[in-house]
């Protein structure tokens, strides 16, 4: 059971314990530093106690991940899986996301007329508040009202970094779980499972993480962007692109909001070459630097990259032809 959530022994065979005797508390708290599992465990206990295949009274197998309820706990579209959060907040206020700074009264409210809802198609309701530090006086008095007594088969589970961020009367109706960081093989192992990376890389990024499977993640994600964006001048000069690429590429790049630091590697490793062909590389470096322009300029990203893409690969690929 919990199989998805690298550590937290304790955590895991308290709850396990509890589900297999049909003890379970009501309302938890989830405390420690982020990027520890606290969100992810919440929602293979949802898939728990809601999946329509095994029986986890009687066994200690894993999730299905194959029923209905499973896959819908995934995509985050299950009707009776909830996440009081900031972007359901955004989402009721129609407001940006951004903004989003407390967790508010009314959001707690919306939360509350959910709880009094019937069951659409779980064995158990769901509510997971995150970060429960962030809500205002207003919010955590409204909340006491639904802790005292939660309707039958309703779990509320608070995620918080700190347990004394949150108010005495909140913590004393939750059966708090204390998250530990991370040791070093679980998250060296981790790293090398999901990243083709070397193991010095490794070795620093574990000693940046602070025990945080997020951090690490966070840090082997912006080595692999620098990787990237430092190659691609290397790959538009050994043409190592179909025309069909480009577009894919340029939008992958985008998404991740690495637009200017994308075109900033490949003006840098382009001047390296211009020292040394300067004829043939000064057309692709005013290229470079005129695309940077334009992205300074908020021109659209998207619209930017594609020009400047198609338009290197043309002038790789004249000064090829014209040199052989």
């Amino acid at each position: 059971m919990f199989k998805k959530i690298l550590g937290q022994k304790k955590v895991k065979r308290i709850i396990s314990t509890q589900i297999k005797s049909g003890k379970i508390a009501q309302v938890y708290m989830f405390i420690g530093i982020d990027g520890i599992g606290k969100r992810l465990t919440a929602i293979e206990f949802a898939k728990v106690m809601n999946c329509s295949v095994n029986d986890f009274t009687k066994t200690d197998v894993g999730v299905c991940e194959k029923c209905i309820s499973c896959e819908k706990i995934t995509k985050n579209i299950h009707p009776d899986i909830h996440f009081i959060d900031f972007t359901k907040q955004a989402e009721l206020e129609k407001s940006d996301l951004e903004k989003q700074k407390i967790l508010k009264i009314e959001t707690i409210r919306y939360m509350q007329k959910k709880i009094l809802t019937r069951m659409y198609e779980g064995k158990w309701k769901f509510f997971i508040i995150e970060p429960a530090e962030k809500m205002n006086i207003a919010a955590s008095n409204s909340l006491l009202k639904t802790l005292e007594e939660p309707p039958e088969n309703t779990i509320i589970i608070l995620i918080a970094r700190h347990k004394e961020t949150i108010p005495q009367t909140i913590s004393s109706r939750s059966q708090i779980m204390f998250f530990q960081p991370l040791g070093v093989s679980e998250i060296s192992n981790w790293l090398i499972s999901n990243y083709s990376i070397h193991s010095t890389e490794v070795q620093r990024i574990v000693s940046l993480s602070d025990g945080s499977i997020g951090n690490a993640k966070k840090l082997a994600d912006e080595n692999k962007n620098k990787k990237d964006e430092l190659s691609l001048w290397f790959r538009f000069k050994a043409q190592s692109f179909y025309i069909s690429d480009i577009l894919e590429l340029s939008k992958n790049i985008v998404m991740k909001s690495t637009t200017l630091e994308c075109v900033n590697a490949m003006i840098c490793e382009a001047k390296k070459d211009f020292k040394v062909y300067p004829k043939t590389i000064a057309p692709a470096v005013e290229l470079l630097i005129a695309s940077k322009r334009l992205l300074l300029r908020n021109v659209n990203a998207q619209t930017v990259l594609d020009n400047l893409f198609f338009n290197l690969l043309d002038l790789v690929s004249y000064f090829k032809y014209k040199n052989t």
